[in-house]
Order: C-alpha cells, then structure tokens, then sequence
C-alpha cells in the first residue's frame, strides 16, 4: 500500500535550508524579513491554529490528547469542522462542548484519530475498512462516494457511513501527519452485532431467525473486563529467536466478535421459494435430516434454540466466532496466486463446524466459471476433480446505502447464496487437503486485531520499534487453550520474508526448559484423514512430543536443522533431492512418493517467501517468481506426518504439544496444520500421487 512517508516532508525541509544557507552564504546583504524560516507544524498545532477547527480543537484538549498530537507519529485525523461540531451538538440537544464529559470528547477524538498515515489514494486502495485501528481500538468504514466539484465529477470517502471527507481540503500535510476535514462527526457505535441488523430492513427474515434460535443472545459479549494487558506488562520483553531477538507485547485488549453472513429477504425468496420463517426451517430439514422426529427437531420455541435443531443449525452455521473484515477474511502474504487462491478455515457457530472461505483469482488454474477478485464461501473447483465442483456464495463488501455494517463487536456481510455444513459440502468442499494457518484456529487473533497487515515491515529487535508486532499470550487468554506456566506462547507477527505460511508463526519456549500447550483441532467431516504439521527446520528449534486425544503420535518431531550438512543429510536418510522445481515431472513425483512414505513433505510449491532481503518488498501483491523462493526448494520449510487414522465429525478432537528437549530456550515452532483426507492422501500403486502445491 503506498504510504505518505513524513521523512520526505522532513527532506525537502532540510534540501531548503541547505539552499537558504547557500545564499546566505553568497551574499550578507539580504534583509531580514526576506529569510526563510522553518516553523515545523504539528497536528496539534494545525487543530489550535486553523479558526475552522477550533471546535474540535477543544474536544481534543478535553479528552487529554493534544500532547500526544504534539509529537512525531503518523497520524491520521478526520478533523470535523466546527460547523460539523455545532450540527452533532445540536442533533443531541447539547448547548456546547462544555456540555460534553471528558469520556464523551475522548470518544469523540479517538474515534476519528488513526495512529497510521492515510492520504486519499490509500484510501483507495481499501476494501470497506481503514485496515489500522482507530484510537478506539475500531476500524473506520471507508466507502467511495462520487460528488461534483464545479463540472468535474471527483471521488471522496464516507467515514463509518456519517461522514465525507471534504474533497478540496483532504490531504492537507503536518510533520507528524495528515488531515482529512469531514463534513460531519463520524460516530462510533456502541451497539452490538444483532442490534445494527435489526435496522437493516433487507434481512428481516435472517434477523427473525436469529431471534427465534436465540443466537442473537449469544451474539451480545463485547470485552472481557476482567483482563487487563498492565497485569502482564512484565511478560513483556526481546526474546531470542534463532539469530535475532523480537520484541513481543501482550495484547491491549480481549474483546470478543462475531461476523454475520447473511442472505437478503429478496434473494431467499426469488432463488429458494422461501418467505417466512417456516419456509427457512422446511428448507433447513433438507440439509440436516439427522434427528428428524426427535423432540428437538421441531417447531417449539424451546426445540429451535436446541443446536441439533435443523434451523438453528442452518442460522448457526452464517455466523463465525471472530470479528473479521473484509481485507482480514482473507491474506496475500506468502500466497503464490498464479498456483493457488488465499483460503482459510474457520470455525462457526455451529459447533463442531468449519467454514472455507475463498479468495479467487484470475491468474490460476482454480478459477474455474467464478468472479475473479471475489471473496468465497464454501467454494469448491479443482480441474482434475470436476465432479467436487460447489459454486458456493459470494461475500459483498458493503450493504445497504445509509446501514452501519461494523457494531462495537462484530460486522456483517450479504451472501448471494445459503452455505450450510451438510452431507453435499462435507463430500464436495471439505473432500480436499485443508492447510490450515494457526491464525484461523483462534478466533482470539482476528477479533483483537493481532496479525499485521504491513507484513514488509522490519522486526523490532531493540525495542517497541516496529509496526509488525509480536505477541506473547498470558494464560488463559485464548478459550480451548491450556498452556503450562513454565512455557512462554509466542506469535510472530506476519513478514513476508519469514520462512513461514502467510507469514506468521507460533513459538513455545521456557527459561526452565519446558513447555506442554493442548488445544482443540478444527473440525472436519467424519472420515480417515492424515494430520501434518508444517514448520521451519532451523539448528535453535527444540524436539517435542505430539499427542491427538490424548495418545502419543510416534517418537519426539526433531525440529533442530542441521546447518550447512542439512540437505546431504537428508538426501542420506529421506531421499531429499534438493532444488525441487528444476527436476522432472518424473522425479518429481517420484521424489514426493518416497517421501511421504517416510512421513514427510516438501514445502509447498504454491507459498513463497521474499527473498530479496527483509522489509524490501512493502506489498504482498507485488510477490512474484523473480522476487521469492518456494518453500519447496528450502530444505528448511517442511511437512511432517503427526496423525493417520479417523476423526468424527461429532467429537472434539485435540492435540497436545510437549517439549522433550528446550534447553537454552529452544523453540518449538508451529505454523500451520494440513488436514488432509485418504480420497487426497490415498493413491497407491502408479495413481498420481497428491499434488506439490
């Protein structure tokens, strides 16, 4: 994304300063009023100096932030003018700002304050949300909106659906920022997910079902109050990773979110007949027949809140347990898109459910009939596999004109279809290899804003210098987690130059040498699968044990690499044939058939890591084959086999990693799980084998 960068301003200060000493220097003789000055102008200068601003000026002074604005950043300000001030206090029959608490003016100031740099052609680049925070820990709606300026027609941005940029006066520059008038003061909502629906009156339908389920209850958390990042301030710190340390934060907040995917009233009734709540529930007993005939299965108010009731299912499954916009459904980093298409999976409502979801490009063989540039759920088109082929439901970025989509915990998106997790999606979508990220598995991270979208950016190995952040979790901090004490759990934000799928990974450590951390595995249909685990060999990595259920998988995964020797190693013991992609289809095959008897992978062919040195390629859009290396030609970036045999569908399945080797603070490192089913896994004989990809 292209970022105005203040050392520019800063430079073209000092080139001017340089020129004026210049002339000074040729000629003494210049009048005083002629030279020139530096005054550098921050934003709190730019709000007390600008009369059209005054207002608002006061409300930050009021809310204790004017010294922050005072300091060298990249801020963003959406700064309402005061006549914009004296139209919101109007509206709220207040006499003035000295009406307004100082909670009302920080609520005010935060909610139009980025701590990131956003001009109007970044705003551009968006898809519905500023992609940074808010003060407020809230992302700001962003929507295009075309308006005449004299006879040209010109494109400004609507911030959070209430609020438009003032076109002539937008990109105005400080030292430490930019600022964006507004027309109006953009609100922040307070309320939650199901209330902001109510208002919208295209899904009544969807929202009378979720009444009638009581799913909207459970739709109401919003923070756990009783976490406070100051009690684990002391966690904080440089850990030592390989060759270099990273900085690592707690996490400021632990809020909870959902993300509802919702079909309009019009659309159920043109393309599936349905028009009243009984015609969804008619509907929802063709996808789920399981249990027809029991009392739960029925049409009381006290069977439709039962989860084995076939509406409740259907409603359940549209809606994730995390608070996910648009631009983080989904991530570039990593993701080679001339092979693959950027998917995840997520856990729904629904328990003991998963959702795919699909970002499709134009530029592979996976396209298939679909809208490139598209997001997807519960998408299914492989060309060697055309009898598994589900048209699944398109996500639209925005909802209806005048709407507020974003609630203080969760946002909401229309779908042009129903998805569900029934007998025809567990044997279409789900018949695949699933690589998973460990970032999809807690819903934890995406709701509090963990991974970073700047995945170009440099570590912080001195201090809290870095945009990518780290974390370090204090126990208890994720649901259907346990951690040891002893133990040390670690995310390593997204670089796009990190050994690492989608840029990211987990690390157990401890100062005492052990670790133990058990957590619930996604799930998937019943049916046989393998389990892998992929990671990074490197010489600093420790030796754990995996357990499924509670069993020991096989002996200790050795992740310690073995240096220089690594590949001659391996060619020894496993049958390594190193630079992976410059062999025949023939040995290629051959290659990953031998290997997998022994339990291994190579990297995949379609993730690539950046390899022109860390930080130098801003934009994971513009990762292409000149620029990065493919996991599978890194000895280092693997697969390992941890689990063969059944999973069921109805039951919970965990694992459990335990540390038997982490002296000197060697970690174990886990960055993402394939879960892969026999139909993909199973070739025997001369059947080709599964893909590289």
């Amino acid at each position: 994304m292209k970022k105005i960068n203040q050392y520019i301003t800063r430079l073209s200060f000092m080139l001017a300063v340089c020129a004026t000493m210049a002339l000074v220097a040729c000629n003494d003789n210049i009048a005083d009023e002629d030279l020139y000055t530096y005054k550098p102008e921050m934003l709190s200068d730019f709000l007390r100096n600008n009369a059209d601003f005054s207002d608002f000026a006061a409300i930050v002074e009021k809310a204790g932030k004017m010294e922050l604005l005072s300091t060298y950043g990249t801020y963003t300000c959406f700064a309402p003018t005061n006549e914009a001030i004296r139209n919101y206090l109007s509206a709220n029959g207040l006499s003035g700002i000295d009406a307004l608490s100082p909670e009302d003016c920080d609520t005010i100031a935060s909610t139009l304050l980025v701590d990131k740099m956003y001009s109007m052609a970044d705003l551009s680049d968006l898809q519905g949300f500023i992609e940074d925070q808010n003060m407020l820990g809230r992302p700001l709606a962003c929507e295009p909106v075309k308006v005449l300026i004299g006879e040209d027609s010109v494109t400004t941005y609507r911030i959070n659906r209430s609020a438009m940029v003032i076109y002539e006066l937008a990109n105005d520059s400080v030292d430490n920022g930019i600022v964006h008038p507004i027309s109006s003061v953009a609100e922040s909502s307070n309320q939650t997910l199901p209330t902001i629906m109510r208002e919208d009156p295209s899904i009544s339908l969807f929202n009378l079902c979720l009444e009638m389920t009581k799913l909207d209850q459970q739709m109401q958390r919003i923070k756990d109050a009783s976490y406070d990042p100051r009690d684990w301030e002391y966690m904080e710190g440089l850990y030592r990773s390989h060759e270099h340390n990273n900085y690592c934060w707690v996490p400021q907040s632990r809020n909870y979110g959902y993300t509802a995917f919702v079909v309009p009233d019009s659309i159920l009734s043109a393309e599936y007949g349905i028009n009243n709540w009984e015609d969804m529930y008619d509907y929802a007993c063709t996808i789920y027949p399981e249990g027809a005939g029991q009392d739960y299965y029925g049409k009381s108010a006290e069977a439709l809140q039962d989860p084995r009731n076939p509406l409740y299912k259907l409603i359940a499954y549209h809606i994730l347990n995390r608070k996910a916009l648009y631009s983080k459904l989904y991530t570039n980093c990593t993701i080679y898109r001339n092979e693959i298409n950027p998917t995840e999976w997520y856990a729904t409502m629904l328990p003991l459910s998963t959702m795919k979801v699909e970002y499709v490009y134009g530029t592979n063989k996976f396209r298939g009939n679909s809208q490139v540039k598209t997001l997807y759920l519960n998408r299914m088109y492989d060309p060697n596999r055309p009898n598994l082929t589900n048209r699944g439901a398109i996500v639209s970025q925005t909802i209806g004109e005048g709407l507020t989509q974003e609630a203080v915990n969760g946002v909401y998106y229309y779908i042009d279809r129903l998805v569900d997790y029934g007998e025809n999606t567990h044997n279409t979508v789900f018949n695949t290899r699933m690589r998973i990220d460990f970032y999809d598995i807690w819903p934890e991270l995406m709701t509090n804003d963990i991974r970073t979208s700047r995945t170009g950016e440099a570590d912080a190995t001195t201090s809290k210098d870095a945009a990518a952040r780290n974390y370090i979790f204090p126990q208890g901090y994720f649901e259907n987690v346990e951690t040891n004490e002893d133990g040390d759990f670690i995310y390593q934000g997204c670089r796009n130059y990190y050994w690492s799928y989608e840029g990211d990974e987990f690390n157990l450590r401890s100062d005492n040498n052990v670790y133990d951390i058990t957590f619930n595995l996604p799930s998937v249909p019943t049916g046989q699968y393998q389990i892998r685990l992929g990671f990074c060999l490197i010489p600093t990595r420790g030796i754990g044990q995996f357990y499924v259920d509670g069993l020991p998988q096989g002996i200790p995964l050795d992740m310690r690499g073995n240096g220089g020797n690594f590949t001659g190693v391996w060619e020894a013991r496993v049958g390594w044939k190193s630079n992976y992609t410059s062999l025949s289809d023939e040995a290629k095959e051959q290659t990953r058939k031998e290997l997998a008897n022994q339990g291994w992978y190579y990297g995949p062919k379609s993730v690539r890591n950046i390899s022109t040195g860390g930080g130098s390629v801003k934009d994971d859009n513009l990762l292409s084959a000149s620029n990065s290396s493919p996991f599978c030609n890194n000895n280092g970036t693997v697969r390992r086999l941890i689990y063969t045999g059944p999973l069921d569908g109805g039951v919970q399945h965990t694992m459990r990693i335990r540390s038997t080797y982490a002296v000197g603070g060697a970690e174990l490192m886990f960055d993402y799980l394939e879960i892969v089913p026999k139909s993909v896994y199973g070739i025997e004989g001369e059947g080709k084998g599964e893909d590289d990809l």
